[in-house]
Protein backbone atom coordinates (compact mmCIF):
# COMPACT_ATOMS: atom_id res chain seq x y z
CA UNK A 1 0.00 0.00 0.00
CA UNK A 2 1.60 3.33 -1.01
CA UNK A 3 1.95 5.66 1.95
CA UNK A 4 -0.28 8.23 0.22
CA UNK A 5 -3.10 5.66 0.32
CA UNK A 6 -2.73 5.05 4.05
CA UNK A 7 -5.07 7.59 5.70
CA UNK A 8 -3.67 10.03 8.24
CA UNK A 9 -3.04 9.53 11.04
CA UNK A 10 -0.63 6.84 9.92
CA UNK A 11 -1.60 4.59 12.80
CA UNK A 12 -4.41 2.07 12.62
CA UNK A 13 -5.86 0.33 15.69
CA UNK A 14 -7.94 -2.74 14.88
CA UNK A 15 -10.41 -3.71 17.61
CA UNK A 16 -12.34 -6.97 17.62
CA UNK A 17 -15.85 -6.39 18.93
CA UNK A 18 -16.41 -10.14 19.31
CA UNK A 19 -13.66 -10.15 21.94
CA UNK A 20 -15.58 -7.51 23.91
CA UNK A 21 -18.71 -9.66 23.67
CA UNK A 22 -16.77 -12.74 24.78
CA UNK A 23 -15.28 -10.94 27.79
CA UNK A 24 -18.66 -9.50 28.78
CA UNK A 25 -20.23 -12.96 28.62
CA UNK A 26 -17.40 -14.32 30.77
CA UNK A 27 -18.03 -11.65 33.39
CA UNK A 28 -21.76 -12.39 33.38
CA UNK A 29 -21.12 -16.09 33.96
CA UNK A 30 -18.79 -15.28 36.86
CA UNK A 31 -21.20 -13.24 38.99
CA UNK A 32 -24.71 -13.94 40.36
CA UNK A 33 -27.46 -13.45 37.78
CA UNK A 34 -28.96 -10.52 39.67
CA UNK A 35 -25.66 -8.58 39.75
CA UNK A 36 -25.75 -5.31 37.80
CA UNK A 37 -22.85 -4.95 35.38
CA UNK A 38 -21.57 -1.41 34.97
CA UNK A 39 -19.19 -1.39 31.99
CA UNK A 40 -16.37 1.06 32.56
CA UNK A 41 -15.53 2.97 29.36
CA UNK A 42 -13.36 5.72 30.83
CA UNK A 43 -10.42 7.24 28.93
CA UNK A 44 -11.92 6.71 25.48
CA UNK A 45 -12.89 3.14 26.44
CA UNK A 46 -9.33 2.41 27.54
CA UNK A 47 -8.11 3.69 24.17
CA UNK A 48 -10.36 1.37 22.14
CA UNK A 49 -12.73 4.15 20.96
CA UNK A 50 -15.62 5.27 23.15
CA UNK A 51 -18.37 5.49 20.57
CA UNK A 52 -18.14 2.02 19.06
CA UNK A 53 -17.39 0.29 22.36
CA UNK A 54 -20.35 1.96 24.12
CA UNK A 55 -22.66 0.93 21.30
CA UNK A 56 -21.34 -2.63 21.44
CA UNK A 57 -22.03 -2.92 25.17
CA UNK A 58 -25.45 -1.32 24.77
CA UNK A 59 -26.36 -3.83 22.05
CA UNK A 60 -25.33 -6.61 24.45
CA UNK A 61 -27.85 -5.44 27.03
CA UNK A 62 -25.52 -3.55 29.38
CA UNK A 63 -27.68 -1.05 31.26
CA UNK A 64 -24.96 1.05 32.88
CA UNK A 65 -21.77 2.63 31.57
CA UNK A 66 -19.26 4.54 33.71
CA UNK A 67 -16.54 7.03 32.86
CA UNK A 68 -14.64 9.99 34.27
CA UNK A 69 -14.95 12.72 31.63
CA UNK A 70 -17.94 15.11 31.51
CA UNK A 71 -17.26 15.69 27.80
CA UNK A 72 -17.36 11.96 27.08
CA UNK A 73 -20.55 11.56 29.13
CA UNK A 74 -22.31 14.28 27.13
CA UNK A 75 -20.97 12.89 23.86
CA UNK A 76 -22.59 9.53 24.59
CA UNK A 77 -25.94 11.26 24.80
CA UNK A 78 -25.32 13.21 21.59
CA UNK A 79 -24.46 9.96 19.86
CA UNK A 80 -27.77 8.50 20.97
CA UNK A 81 -26.49 6.05 23.58
CA UNK A 82 -29.38 5.42 25.97
CA UNK A 83 -27.62 3.40 28.70
CA UNK A 84 -27.54 4.84 32.19
CA UNK A 85 -24.26 6.74 32.47
CA UNK A 86 -22.37 7.14 35.75
CA UNK A 87 -19.87 10.00 35.84
CA UNK A 88 -17.14 9.46 38.39
CA UNK A 89 -16.46 12.35 40.79
CA UNK A 90 -14.16 15.00 39.39
CA UNK A 91 -12.21 17.67 41.25
CA UNK A 92 -12.45 19.90 38.16
CA UNK A 93 -16.00 20.92 39.22
CA UNK A 94 -17.58 21.23 35.75
CA UNK A 95 -20.97 22.81 35.10
CA UNK A 96 -23.31 20.11 36.39
CA UNK A 97 -26.46 21.62 34.87
CA UNK A 98 -26.01 20.16 31.36
CA UNK A 99 -25.00 16.80 32.84
CA UNK A 100 -28.11 16.62 34.99
CA UNK A 101 -30.31 17.66 32.06
CA UNK A 102 -28.75 14.91 29.92
CA UNK A 103 -29.75 12.33 32.52
CA UNK A 104 -26.19 11.59 33.63
CA UNK A 105 -25.90 9.99 37.06
CA UNK A 106 -23.34 12.10 38.87
CA UNK A 107 -20.79 10.75 41.29
CA UNK A 108 -20.45 12.93 44.39
CA UNK A 109 -18.26 12.73 47.48
CA UNK A 110 -20.01 14.97 50.00
CA UNK A 111 -23.41 16.31 51.04
CA UNK A 112 -22.17 19.76 50.00
CA UNK A 113 -21.84 18.55 46.41
CA UNK A 114 -25.39 17.18 46.65
CA UNK A 115 -26.57 20.61 47.79
CA UNK A 116 -24.81 22.22 44.82
CA UNK A 117 -26.74 19.92 42.49
CA UNK A 118 -30.03 21.05 43.99
CA UNK A 119 -29.17 24.61 42.99
CA UNK A 120 -28.29 23.86 39.35
CA UNK A 121 -30.65 21.02 38.45
CA UNK A 122 -34.14 21.82 37.20
CA UNK A 123 -35.40 18.31 37.93
CA UNK A 124 -34.54 15.51 40.35
CA UNK A 125 -30.98 14.35 39.75
CA UNK A 126 -29.54 10.85 40.17
CA UNK A 127 -26.30 10.43 42.14
CA UNK A 128 -23.87 7.80 43.38
CA UNK A 129 -21.96 8.49 46.58
CA UNK A 130 -18.24 7.80 46.28
CA UNK A 131 -16.67 6.33 49.42
CA UNK A 132 -12.95 6.39 50.20
CA UNK A 133 -12.27 3.01 51.77
CA UNK A 134 -8.53 3.55 52.04
CA UNK A 135 -7.22 4.56 48.61
CA UNK A 136 -6.85 8.13 49.81
CA UNK A 137 -7.84 9.89 46.62
CA UNK A 138 -11.48 11.01 46.37
CA UNK A 139 -14.65 10.13 48.26
CA UNK A 140 -16.23 10.58 51.65
CA UNK A 141 -14.24 8.69 54.33
CA UNK A 142 -15.81 5.29 54.92
CA UNK A 143 -16.39 6.15 58.58
CA UNK A 144 -18.60 9.11 57.56
CA UNK A 145 -20.32 7.51 54.57
CA UNK A 146 -23.51 6.43 56.34
CA UNK A 147 -24.06 9.85 57.93
CA UNK A 148 -23.60 11.68 54.61
CA UNK A 149 -25.88 9.24 52.79
CA UNK A 150 -28.58 9.56 55.47
CA UNK A 151 -28.51 13.36 55.18
CA UNK A 152 -28.83 13.22 51.39
CA UNK A 153 -31.75 10.79 51.60
CA UNK A 154 -33.46 12.68 54.39
CA UNK A 155 -32.87 16.37 53.63
CA UNK A 156 -32.51 16.59 49.83
CA UNK A 157 -35.59 15.04 48.19
CA UNK A 158 -34.62 16.26 44.71
CA UNK A 159 -31.35 14.29 44.89
CA UNK A 160 -31.92 10.59 44.26
CA UNK A 161 -29.26 8.39 45.83
CA UNK A 162 -29.14 5.39 43.49
CA UNK A 163 -25.83 3.89 44.43
CA UNK A 164 -22.73 3.81 46.60
CA UNK A 165 -19.31 2.86 45.32
CA UNK A 166 -15.67 2.74 46.30
CA UNK A 167 -12.32 2.28 44.57
CA UNK A 168 -9.64 -0.11 45.80
CA UNK A 169 -7.09 -0.75 43.06
CA UNK A 170 -4.60 -3.57 43.43
CA UNK A 171 -0.86 -3.00 43.30
CA UNK A 172 0.27 -6.63 43.43
CA UNK A 173 -0.85 -10.05 44.70
CA UNK A 174 0.46 -9.00 48.14
CA UNK A 175 -2.17 -6.24 48.32
CA UNK A 176 -5.11 -8.68 48.07
CA UNK A 177 -5.54 -9.15 51.87
CA UNK A 178 -5.55 -5.37 52.42
CA UNK A 179 -8.17 -4.89 49.72
CA UNK A 180 -10.25 -7.72 51.16
CA UNK A 181 -10.27 -6.06 54.59
CA UNK A 182 -11.24 -2.70 53.11
CA UNK A 183 -14.09 -4.31 51.15
CA UNK A 184 -15.45 -5.71 54.39
CA UNK A 185 -15.41 -2.24 55.96
CA UNK A 186 -17.11 -0.79 52.88
CA UNK A 187 -19.78 -3.50 53.14
CA UNK A 188 -20.51 -2.48 56.72
CA UNK A 189 -21.01 1.14 55.61
CA UNK A 190 -23.34 0.03 52.82
CA UNK A 191 -25.40 -2.03 55.26
CA UNK A 192 -25.80 1.01 57.50
CA UNK A 193 -26.89 3.14 54.54
CA UNK A 194 -29.44 0.56 53.41
CA UNK A 195 -31.11 0.64 56.82
CA UNK A 196 -32.46 4.10 55.96
CA UNK A 197 -32.86 3.71 52.18
CA UNK A 198 -36.40 3.88 50.82
CA UNK A 199 -35.44 2.44 47.42
CA UNK A 200 -33.13 -0.31 46.13
CA UNK A 201 -29.52 0.77 46.24
CA UNK A 202 -26.69 -0.30 43.94
CA UNK A 203 -23.43 -0.94 45.77
CA UNK A 204 -20.27 -1.51 43.82
CA UNK A 205 -16.55 -1.68 44.51
CA UNK A 206 -14.03 -0.64 41.90
CA UNK A 207 -11.92 -3.61 42.71
CA UNK A 208 -14.53 -5.13 40.45
CA UNK A 209 -12.18 -7.17 38.30
CA UNK A 210 -11.08 -8.83 41.52
CA UNK A 211 -14.69 -9.30 42.61
CA UNK A 212 -15.50 -10.91 39.25
CA UNK A 213 -12.54 -13.24 39.76
CA UNK A 214 -13.90 -14.34 43.13
CA UNK A 215 -12.88 -11.75 45.71
CA UNK A 216 -15.51 -11.40 48.44
CA UNK A 217 -17.28 -8.02 48.53
CA UNK A 218 -20.04 -8.01 51.19
CA UNK A 219 -23.25 -6.06 50.45
CA UNK A 220 -22.30 -5.35 46.81
CA UNK A 221 -24.82 -6.09 44.07
CA UNK A 222 -23.00 -4.50 41.12
CA UNK A 223 -19.60 -4.87 39.46
CA UNK A 224 -17.76 -2.38 37.28
CA UNK A 225 -15.01 -4.32 35.53
CA UNK A 226 -12.71 -2.15 33.48
CA UNK A 227 -9.56 -3.73 32.08
CA UNK A 228 -11.04 -7.22 32.23
CA UNK A 229 -13.72 -6.36 29.66
CA UNK A 230 -10.96 -5.37 27.24
CA UNK A 231 -8.95 -8.53 27.79
CA UNK A 232 -6.28 -7.10 30.06
CA UNK A 233 -5.65 -9.45 32.96
CA UNK A 234 -3.61 -7.88 35.80
CA UNK A 235 -0.87 -9.93 37.42
CA UNK A 236 -2.83 -10.31 40.66
CA UNK A 237 -5.60 -12.29 38.90
CA UNK A 238 -3.82 -15.59 39.55
CA UNK A 239 -3.57 -14.79 43.27
CA UNK A 240 -7.38 -14.81 43.42
CA UNK A 241 -8.38 -17.46 40.86
CA UNK A 242 -5.40 -19.80 41.12
CA UNK A 243 -5.38 -19.89 37.31
CA UNK A 244 -2.88 -18.42 34.86
CA UNK A 245 -5.70 -16.87 32.84
CA UNK A 246 -9.27 -15.86 33.55
CA UNK A 247 -10.12 -16.62 29.94
CA UNK A 248 -10.52 -13.16 28.42
CA UNK A 249 -9.44 -12.24 24.89
CA UNK A 250 -7.63 -8.97 24.15
CA UNK A 251 -9.99 -6.67 22.25
CA UNK A 252 -7.09 -4.90 20.57
CA UNK A 253 -6.18 -7.13 17.64
CA UNK A 254 -3.45 -5.06 15.97
CA UNK A 255 -1.80 -1.66 15.79
CA UNK A 256 -0.40 -1.03 12.33
CA UNK A 257 1.50 1.63 10.44
CA UNK A 258 3.27 1.60 7.08
CA UNK A 259 6.76 1.95 5.64
CA UNK A 260 6.92 5.44 4.19
CA UNK A 261 10.33 5.29 2.56
CA UNK A 262 13.47 3.15 2.31
CA UNK A 263 17.17 4.01 2.54
CA UNK A 264 20.35 2.10 1.65
CA UNK A 265 23.43 2.63 3.82
CA UNK A 266 26.83 1.63 2.38
CA UNK A 267 29.15 -0.59 4.45
CA UNK A 268 31.34 1.46 6.77
CA UNK A 269 29.13 4.54 6.56
CA UNK A 270 28.13 6.36 9.70
CA UNK A 271 24.47 7.24 10.18
CA UNK A 272 21.88 8.11 12.78
CA UNK A 273 21.77 11.02 15.21
CA UNK A 274 25.31 12.41 15.42
CA UNK A 275 26.53 9.55 13.21
CA UNK A 276 26.79 7.28 16.22
CA UNK A 277 26.02 4.15 14.19
CA UNK A 278 28.27 2.53 11.59
CA UNK A 279 26.95 0.07 9.01
CA UNK A 280 28.86 -3.21 9.28
CA UNK A 281 27.52 -4.26 5.89
CA UNK A 282 25.02 -3.02 3.36
CA UNK A 283 22.16 -1.84 5.55
CA UNK A 284 18.58 -1.21 4.54
CA UNK A 285 16.47 1.14 6.63
CA UNK A 286 12.74 1.75 6.56
CA UNK A 287 11.17 4.99 7.75
CA UNK A 288 7.79 4.84 9.51
CA UNK A 289 5.69 8.04 9.39
CA UNK A 290 5.08 7.95 13.14
CA UNK A 291 7.04 9.12 16.16
CA UNK A 292 6.65 9.79 19.85
CA UNK A 293 4.36 12.77 19.17
CA UNK A 294 1.77 10.90 17.10
CA UNK A 295 1.93 7.23 18.00
CA UNK A 296 2.42 4.77 20.84
CA UNK A 297 6.20 4.75 20.39
CA UNK A 298 8.57 6.28 22.92
CA UNK A 299 12.30 6.96 22.93
CA UNK A 300 13.30 3.57 24.24
CA UNK A 301 15.63 0.85 23.00
CA UNK A 302 14.26 -2.61 22.29
CA UNK A 303 11.10 -1.68 20.38
CA UNK A 304 10.30 -3.79 17.34
CA UNK A 305 8.04 -3.52 14.30
CA UNK A 306 6.98 -6.60 12.37
CA UNK A 307 7.17 -6.57 8.57
CA UNK A 308 6.00 -9.51 6.46
CA UNK A 309 6.20 -11.79 9.48
CA UNK A 310 9.72 -10.73 10.50
CA UNK A 311 10.77 -8.57 13.47
CA UNK A 312 12.57 -5.37 12.53
CA UNK A 313 14.38 -3.46 15.31
CA UNK A 314 13.30 0.14 15.73
CA UNK A 315 16.66 1.88 15.93
CA UNK A 316 15.49 5.46 16.45
CA UNK A 317 12.33 7.41 17.28
CA UNK A 318 11.91 11.13 16.75
CA UNK A 319 8.91 13.46 16.90
CA UNK A 320 7.22 12.22 13.73
CA UNK A 321 9.37 9.41 12.37
CA UNK A 322 10.77 6.07 13.42
CA UNK A 323 13.57 4.18 11.64
CA UNK A 324 13.57 0.38 11.44
CA UNK A 325 16.33 -1.91 10.28
CA UNK A 326 14.82 -4.08 7.53
CA UNK A 327 18.12 -5.57 6.37
CA UNK A 328 17.60 -9.20 5.40
CA UNK A 329 13.81 -9.03 5.27
CA UNK A 330 12.85 -9.89 1.69
CA UNK A 331 10.04 -8.13 -0.11
CA UNK A 332 9.92 -4.93 1.91
CA UNK A 333 8.86 -2.01 -0.28
CA UNK A 334 7.53 1.47 0.30
CA UNK A 335 3.94 1.13 1.52
CA UNK A 336 4.60 -2.22 3.20
CA UNK A 337 2.45 -2.67 6.34
CA UNK A 338 4.33 -2.57 9.64
CA UNK A 339 2.73 -4.03 12.76
CA UNK A 340 3.64 -2.71 16.20
CA UNK A 341 1.24 -4.64 18.42
CA UNK A 342 -0.68 -7.82 17.65
CA UNK A 343 -2.62 -10.41 19.54
CA UNK A 344 -1.57 -13.21 17.20
CA UNK A 345 2.02 -14.53 17.48
CA UNK A 346 4.25 -13.86 14.50
CA UNK A 347 2.18 -10.87 13.37
CA UNK A 348 3.33 -8.33 15.93
CA UNK A 349 4.47 -7.90 19.51
CA UNK A 350 1.91 -8.84 22.21
CA UNK A 351 0.66 -5.82 24.11
CA UNK A 352 2.11 -6.92 27.46
CA UNK A 353 5.57 -7.41 25.92
CA UNK A 354 5.36 -4.13 24.00
CA UNK A 355 4.48 -2.27 27.20
CA UNK A 356 7.20 -4.03 29.19
CA UNK A 357 9.92 -2.90 26.76
CA UNK A 358 8.67 0.68 27.10
CA UNK A 359 8.54 0.52 30.89
CA UNK A 360 4.80 1.23 30.84
CA UNK A 361 1.65 -0.65 31.74
CA UNK A 362 -0.56 -2.08 28.97
CA UNK A 363 -3.26 0.44 29.88
CA UNK A 364 -0.82 3.34 29.40
CA UNK A 365 -0.09 2.10 25.90
CA UNK A 366 -3.76 1.64 25.08
CA UNK A 367 -4.92 5.08 26.19
CA UNK A 368 -2.10 6.70 24.23
CA UNK A 369 -3.91 5.56 21.05
CA UNK A 370 -6.58 8.22 21.67
CA UNK A 371 -6.47 11.00 19.08
CA UNK A 372 -3.46 9.33 17.46
CA UNK A 373 -4.94 6.30 15.71
CA UNK A 374 -7.76 5.59 13.34
CA UNK A 375 -9.86 2.91 14.98
CA UNK A 376 -11.27 0.07 12.90
CA UNK A 377 -13.72 -2.44 14.34
CA UNK A 378 -13.99 -6.00 13.12
CA UNK A 379 -16.88 -8.32 13.94
CA UNK A 380 -18.49 -11.06 11.87
CA UNK A 381 -16.77 -9.88 8.71
CA UNK A 382 -17.95 -6.28 9.02
CA UNK A 383 -15.55 -3.43 9.67
CA UNK A 384 -16.58 -0.18 11.33
CA UNK A 385 -14.46 2.94 11.24
CA UNK A 386 -14.46 6.10 13.28
CA UNK A 387 -12.13 9.03 13.61
CA UNK A 388 -10.69 7.97 16.97
CA UNK A 389 -11.66 11.32 18.48
CA UNK A 390 -12.05 11.27 22.26
CA UNK A 391 -15.51 12.83 22.41
CA UNK A 392 -16.50 14.52 19.18
CA UNK A 393 -20.25 14.38 18.46
CA UNK A 394 -19.58 15.38 14.86
CA UNK A 395 -17.19 12.52 14.10
CA UNK A 396 -18.48 10.14 11.46
CA UNK A 397 -19.23 6.50 12.15
CA UNK A 398 -20.29 4.07 9.48
CA UNK A 399 -20.30 0.41 8.60
CA UNK A 400 -18.78 -0.91 5.42
CA UNK A 401 -18.61 -4.42 4.05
Amino acid sequence: MPVKDFPAPYLRAIVELDALRHNLALVRRSVPAETEIIACVKANAYGHGLRAVARCFEEQGVRWLSLGSPAEALALREWGVTCRVLLFPTIARPDMGPLAEAGITIGIQSDREAEDLVRVARAPVSVFLKVDSGFGRVGVPVSHAAAVAHRIMGDLPSVILEGVFTHLPFASPESVPWVQARLKEFGQAVAAIREHAKRPLLAQALASSGVVCGLEAPETNAVCPGQLLFGIEPGWTKAITGKDSFGTRPALAEVQTVVGSLREIDPGSRFGVGGVKTASGRTRLGVLPIGYSNSILVQKAGQVAWLLGHPAPIISVSLEHAVVDVTGIPGVEEGCPACLVARDPGVGTPLNDFARVQGRSPVEVLVSLTDRARHEYVAAGVAARESGSRADPESRYHLSA
